[in-house]
């Protein structure tokens, strides 16, 4: 726990750090007029954008949910989707932190096992993840294209960017091919598990295998939704760039959203200071104003961070009983209870 405090103060320091550097190197001038130039429709067309973000993400979670035999409304996965995000803004890694609350919540609400609430999230995660590497890969080969260089700096990047990647292709190539993961690790797994855990963990990796199989409807539908999703966050940022007075392209716009998906990468809470610098460094070699890139990334990080607070305060609620049962979630549950029960029968 303390370890946990100490690691996320070095965070807020970095990123404070990073965030002097950036605002006395361009001017804190130039950054507040670009950012003061951003006008009211724009507000209103990311907020619209960034609701409809999070609908598709939780959308594709009931489907995965589904999948594993859980039929959850939407109106009622919605909550604990925006709360693991909530949780997981707010983290060193904005990538991840919320998992285990969106897992409570499944397992306290809607008595999903934890087995299936924890592999659903997996799921999620992977979906998430091959779409956020696939736009760095595709913004990081525009961009070599629009500004027809090749810093240093970049080459640090890819190679950083190679285990990952490298990582979620060999998942994929061992999940269509049915072929186990966890045997190339057998041995030290024999060593260190015991019994139940090491076959809870080959269950739940047959689990997530049998979800990415080509003729499952409803990976299907959560592949669909989560380009889906991505293509919406590509149009919020070409919004957000609009509206701030940015004529630029489809191409730049799409590399903008590359570069906002590597700052997240770096351990800092939504990715202050990391966004910044990133933006500010790659922003001129398209010919783009540097002061616009902090603009930018202050403004896309403020409809991002009304998206956090929400899912903070379900959390609240959740903590004080919010989400706890009524009348109309004993009905809601039963019907829950009656899917799984018909899905393992079938």
């Amino acid at each position: 726990m303390k370890k946990n405090i100490i690691f996320f103060l070095v965070a807020i320091f970095v990123s404070i750090t990073l965030i002097y550097f950036v605002f006395d190197r361009i001017g804190s001038e130039e950054i507040w007029e670009a950012f003061l130039s951003f006008s009211l429709f724009g507000v209103f067309s990311g907020i619209l954008l960034t609701a409809l973000i999070s609908f598709l993400g939780a959308l594709r979670w009931k489907f995965i949910l589904k999948d594993r035999g859980y039929e959850i409304p939407t109106k009622k996965i919605i909550s604990p989707w925006i709360a693991g995000f909530g949780m997981s803004y707010f983290t060193p890694f904005a990538l991840f932190g919320g998992e285990a609350f969106r897992a409570y919540i499944l397992n306290k609400r809607f008595s999903v096992s934890w087995g299936k609430a924890i592999v659903s999230i997996i799921i999620d995660k992977i979906l998430d993840g091959s779409i956020f590497f696939l736009t760095i890969i595709f913004g990081i080969i525009f961009f070599l294209f629009e500004a027809f260089i090749f810093p240093l700096k970049l080459w640090m990047i890819i190679l950083i960017l190679f285990f990952p990647i490298g990582g979620i292709s060999f998942f994929y190539f061992k999940a269509f091919k049915g072929e186990s993961m966890v045997g190339l690790i057998k041995k030290p797994l024999e060593k260190f598990t015991r019994g139940s855990l090491r076959k809870e963990i080959i269950s739940n990796e047959k689990d997530i295998f049998s979800f990415f199989n080509i003729k499952n409807e409803n990976m299907k539908k959560s592949v669909a939704l989560s380009f889906l999703k991505g293509i919406v966050n590509w149009l919020r940022s070409l919004s957000i760039l609009w509206f701030l007075g940015i004529k630029t392209s489809a191409v730049n716009s799409f590399i903008t959203v590359a570069f906002t998906n590597l700052a997240y990468i770096f351990p800092l809470p939504a990715a202050i200071g990391s966004h910044e610098a990133l933006q500010a460094l790659f922003f001129p070699s398209l010919g783009l104003l540097a002061g616009s890139a902090v603009a930018f990334t202050l403004i896309l990080r403020a409809f991002d961070t009304a998206i956090g607070i929400l899912g903070i305060f379900v959390i609240l609620k959740f903590g004080t009983g919010w989400i706890g049962k009524n009348t109309n979630d004993d009905d809601l549950l039963s019907k829950v209870k009656k899917t799984a029960t018909d899905s393992k029968k079938s």
